[in-house]
């Protein structure tokens, strides 16, 4: 079968032109699937909320519970409602997740 180079060009770019177009929408979900369905935002994002509502809420409450019951021991005014407002802070921030799924089912 003798054909022209033109159309053998032509022909030629065609399937190029899929190849490039098949390995731009197969590749993402290659990797995608590789990296076990766990976006990096998703890991990095876990980890925040497990460190802030863990560790640093804790030492955070500590402190505030400290210094509140400081003030209290001291007779300094507003005192009372100091240690109010560290115990709803305390207990919003260590239960952050418990409160986001009271709220909104997250």
């Amino acid at each position: 079968m003798n054909v022209s180079p033109a159309w053998r060009k032509r022909f030629r770019a065609i399937p190029d032109s899929r190849a490039i177009f098949l390995l731009l929408l197969v590749l993402p979900a290659i990797a995608h699937a590789q990296a076990g369905g766990a976006s990096p935002f998703d890991t990095g994002f876990s980890a925040m909320q497990n460190l802030f509502t863990g560790t640093v809420a804790k030492v955070a409450s500590l402190i505030a519970i400290v210094v509140g019951g400081y003030q209290f021991a001291h007779g300094e005014p507003g005192a009372k409602k100091t240690l109010a407002g560290v115990a709803a802070g305390t207990g919003i921030a260590v239960l952050a997740t418990n409160v986001l799924t009271w709220l909104w089912g997250i």
